[in-house]
């Protein structure tokens, strides 16, 4: 590995962002480590937390449906709190 070294919460992040679908070799890129490095560290991190700490594609997809909801959802609110004249409160 290179000179400067990652740290466990870092070596952490990389393998879940490899877990989660980014390609191995862009990571490695983007970290400067080896592919074999970061395929280590998904093993060790499947090893640490288990397998269910991983979610499946489908709660993957169940939560980004739920965010995109919850986000319209926020956006319906606030136009409606603007129109009531809730979103101006300078006067006070």
């Amino acid at each position: 590995m290179r000179s400067n070294k990652l740290y466990d919460e870092q070596r952490i992040k990389v393998a879940q962002e490899a877990i989660h679908g980014t390609k191995i070799s862009f990571l490695a890129r983007k970290y400067s480590v080896s592919p074999s490095t970061i395929s280590n560290w998904v093993k060790f991190y499947k090893e640490r937390f288990g397998e269910e700490a991983t979610p499946s594609v489908q709660e993957r997809i169940e939560d980004a449906e739920r965010v995109q909801d919850l986000e319209t959802k926020m956006e319906t609110a606030i136009k409606l709190l603007g129109e009531k004249g809730f979103g101006d409160r300078t006067a006070a």
